[in-house]
């Protein structure tokens, strides 16, 4: 602890996310290992920061101390001001690269593939109408996933694949807010659609989203589903590449690699950590 004297920010290295699915008989271990390196108020004065990278998977012990958050859904709600981060997109080694994946034909407008939220957790409808409505759709490209037992499922490369061919990928609310599609189709340069009201979004201090997203409200997707297409289709062909140019722009700083030589993720987390949570 000596060590850590003056330290404006100490990151607290613990996989809470996996202990509140996995192993929950783990936590109290935990937090007593971290009170005994930190002392007893360690979760007071936004000081220490602990991660949990899973929506809507925070133990209750962490709830005083800034958490690093996809959202504040479920378990995560009542969390002091915290800082949003995105979900960990490291993977193919094609969609992290150095220079955007080429996307040389982005013939259809609206791209999704997805499972539909469980009705055990989901409160609201808005995956399942704009599912229902989009489909067959002439410049959409909506599909259905499946969680049944022995379902067979695509390959996760050729479902990256087709947000190459595709202008807007939508990222609606699921069994949370967040999703890890938003930050995939950024990876491919596809613009993100985000319906999730009241989700905050990764680096919005110093990140302009409305450059190079498009956000609706959920009630607007629940009263007029096609009215997002209709949205989509009006967007000058200008704004779309001054978007899809924002969107390069920003591409690097939601992107998890281990090449020291130019920025990710980690590097922009780092410094919303050493700012601290928003007020």
């Amino acid at each position: 602890a000596s060590a850590l004297v003056g330290a404006r920010r100490v990151f607290v290295a613990a996989y809470f996310s996996y202990m509140f699915i996995f192993a929950p008989h783990k936590v109290p271990a935990a937090l007593s290992s971290i009170e005994a390196g930190l002392g007893a108020g360690w979760r007071r004065g936004g000081r220490n920061v602990v991660a949990h990278g899973h929506p809507g998977a925070c133990v209750g012990g962490t709830s005083g101390a800034v958490r690093l958050l996809v959202d504040d859904c479920s378990s995560c709600g009542g969390s002091r001001p915290y800082i949003a981060v995105p979900y960990v997109v490291s993977r193919p080694a094609w969609l992290v690269a150095a220079e955007p994946p080429p996307g040389r034909n982005r013939s259809i407008l609206l791209f999704f593939r997805g499972h539909l939220p469980r009705v055990s957790i989901e409160s609201r409808s808005v995956r399942r109408t704009m599912l229902k409505a989009l489909a067959g759709q002439p410049d959409a490209l909506v599909e259905a996933a499946t969680a049944r037992p022995g379902a067979s499922y695509e390959p996760h490369g050729d479902y990256l694949k087709k947000m190459l061919r595709a202008t807007f990928c939508l990222s609606p609310r699921g069994d949370t807010s967040s999703s890890k599609r938003t930050y995939e189709s950024i990876a491919a340069g596809c613009i993100p659609v985000i319906i999730a009201d009241g989700l905050r979004l990764p680096f919005e201090r110093w990140l302009d989203w409305t450059a190079f997203s498009v956000r609706v409200k959920e009630a607007s997707a629940l009263a007029d589903p096609l009215s997002v297409l209709r949205t989509l289709r009006a967007i000058p062909a200008a704004r779309v590449a001054a978007m899809q140019a924002a969107l390069r722009e920003a591409r690097p700083h939601f992107l998890w690699h281990l090449d020291p030589s130019r920025p990710s993720a980690v590097d922009a987390i780092l410094r919303e950590m050493c700012d601290g949570p928003p007020s």
